[in-house]
């Protein structure tokens, strides 16, 4: 497997959790990415706000080349491929074409999605599901339920979700903070970060997330890696 990524066994099968925010799953050659929001800086600068462009292509790219470096026979994509109908353009669906062209892909719609799937999906060689798509013991869902929960895995099996772009804040002795993209993973499912390169996240202190029952996998540069349960948040303003 890629160098910086840790396994997680869960449901009788592995996956590997990777310094991009994919998830692997080598039993089924397949990648999973959530949240692309492609299109997202074009929606900006329609509305006047001076963002660069190439955020999307950038993201395409990064894309292609996880699905290279595992080997992947199959993308699985976590919903909210597009953000708003505004940041469509003819060029950027003509790259997502070349893109699914080369990986048989499957999106899950998200809720960004719902609204221009009609449009969105058009001429695009790629399948789309509008609700949660059983694939084996997985189940593949943008918006994460079992988060709500403190259960086990759902009948239907363990989920693999996107939606909430998570993160985490880590503090230093020194009062200094640190906030870095990162999986969740909770007894019914696991949550990805936002694959996007220009997204949001919602973060939260290590100590948050243990309370709802979920360990962190904290996406480094090159590597992840796991919190301890109960790191503290620092004193300070």
């Amino acid at each position: 497997m890629s160098a910086g990524a840790v396994a997680l066994d869960v449901a009788g099968t592995q996956l590997w959790l990777r310094p991009d925010g994919t998830v692997w799953w080598p039993d089924q050659a397949t990648l999973f990415a959530a949240d692309l929001h492609l299109g997202k800086g074009a929606a900006f600068r329609a509305q006047g706000q001076p963002v660069p462009a190439g955020r999307s292509a950038e993201t395409l790219a990064h894309l292609d080349a996880a699905a290279q470096a595992c080997g992947a026979a199959r993308l699985v994509l976590l919903g909210d491929l597009w953000h708003h109908a505004s940041g469509l353009s003819d060029e950027l669906h003509h790259q997502l074409a070349e893109l699914v062209a080369r990986w048989p892909t499957t999106l899950v719609l998200g809720n960004h999605d719902l609204p221009l799937a009609k449009r969105a999906l058009k001429g695009l060689p790629m399948a789309a599901v509008t609700a949660p798509l059983a694939l084996g013991p997985l189940l593949a869902q943008h918006e994460p339920d079992f988060a709500e929960r403190h259960g086990t895995a759902t009948r239907a099996g363990f989920g693999l979700a996107g939606h909430l772009h998570p993160a985490v804040h880590l503090g230093g002795r020194g009062g200094d903070r640190l906030r870095r993209p990162c999986f969740v993973h909770y007894a019914g499912g696991l949550v990805l970060p936002a694959f996007g390169r220009w997204t949001g996240a919602w973060a939260q202190w290590p100590r948050d997330y243990a309370a709802a029952g979920a360990r962190v996998a904290v996406v480094g540069e090159a590597q992840v890696q796991w919190l301890p349960s109960a790191l503290p948040a620092p004193r300070g303003p």
